[in-house]
């Protein structure tokens, strides 16, 4: 039976092994036609595309261009005089006062100059206060009489009191102060390191006087001023500059009335005085204040501070009631009426001055 069968069931057998064959080599055909096609469609898509650069494993990547660096900015030039970074003359020592002589206009003139302890060639530039002495006086006693030398030690400026020709400013004949004083500052700061914006001017009567009259006719010169018992208003020819003042002045000086009346003093007694009010007003109108009324405010049982109102420098006066021809906070000088010690004239001034460098 098996052998009857056999014929019949190989035949189909081999139909289908030749079947599976054929498949098998149409799938294999297939398969390399698409691996070519791949390769055909990958090359096509790449001419449409650039490829990617081989970059090399161990490559690192290129590093950003760093950013310019900006150069430094140049140090800021020194704004002092030509005195700066220079030693001290041989006679000038830090911390001491010395006497010496300076020529102006053919004429020998002297004056007292004190160096803080920290004058120097590594010096900042230093202000300069300027002190004039009352008529009949003397530099070297105004040096004293003003008190400024210990508030220079500490606050580190330097503080000349120079002497005028017949113990006068303003009055000798034949002579120039305003260009004394230019010669003065000049010559300093030649020497020292002086700050030429913090040059200030103050003084007692003949002396407060002449701190004014620097106030018109030296504006390129002097920041502030603060006269004491001593001033003149702005007169012809006066710069127009406005000028920061700080007045000091005692109701009841008999030499420089506080009220209008004529001056009590030697070679000039006799002399018309407007009154303190009238130079204020003065004052004022020349530094652009309002037609406000001056502010008053009782800052101790004699002395009143008057401030005038929307200046553009500022007018203000420390009015000492029942004060005489006296230095606010001096030793006293009892044949020259009475000195308050409720408030230091040259502390007052001081912190004025530093808030008021000369401006362009």
């Amino acid at each position: 039976m098996l052998h009857a069968c056999a014929p019949c069931c190989i035949a189909p057998f081999r139909r289908t092994i030749w079947h599976m064959a054929r498949r098998a080599r149409l799938l294999a055909f297939l398969a390399l036609l698409l691996v070519a096609l791949g390769i055909s469609l990958g090359a096509c898509t790449g001419a449409d595309e650039p490829a990617a650069p081989a970059r090399s494993p161990t490559e690192a990547p290129a590093a950003p261009t760093p950013a310019p660096s900006p150069s430094p900015n140049p140090a800021p030039a020194l704004r002092g005089t030509p005195g700066c970074r220079q030693p001290l003359p041989a006679d000038l020592k830090a911390g001491e006062t010395v006497s010496r002589t300076l020529q102006s206009a053919g004429r020998t003139r002297t004056y007292l100059v004190y160096l803080p302890p920290s004058a120097g060639p590594a010096a900042e530039p230093m202000p300069l206060v300027l002190n004039f002495h009352g008529l009949g006086s003397t530099g070297a006693q105004q040096h004293i009489y003003g008190g400024w030398v210990p508030i220079a030690q500490r606050e580190g400026f330097v503080v000349a009191s120079p002497n005028g020709v017949q113990n006068s400013w303003l009055i000798a004949a034949g002579l120039d102060d305003i260009q004394f004083v230019y010669d003065l500052v000049a010559a300093l700061g030649n020497e020292l390191c002086l700050d030429p914006a913090r040059v200030y001017a103050t003084g007692m009567s003949n002396g407060g006087f002449m701190s004014t009259t620097l106030a018109c006719r030296a504006q390129d010169l002097i920041a502030a001023v603060a006269p004491v018992a001593g001033e003149s208003a702005p007169a012809a020819g006066c710069g127009e500059r406005p000028v920061p003042m700080v007045l000091f002045h005692g109701t009841d000086d008999t030499v420089v009335p506080y009220q209008a009346g004529t001056i009590n003093a030697g070679a000039v007694s006799g002399t018309p005085f407007p009154g303190v009010a009238a130079v204020l007003d003065a004052w004022a109108k020349h530094n652009g204040c309002s037609d406000a009324p001056p502010a008053e405010t009782r800052i101790a049982a004699d002395v009143v501070k008057v401030e005038y109102q929307g200046c553009r420098a500022p007018v203000v006066h420390y009015r000492v009631e029942g004060g005489g021809h006296t230095w606010p906070g001096a030793v006293p000088v009892p044949r020259l009426g009475a000195t308050t010690t409720s408030i230091s004239a040259s502390d007052i001034a001081w912190e004025f001055f530093k808030a008021h460098p000369r401006t362009p």
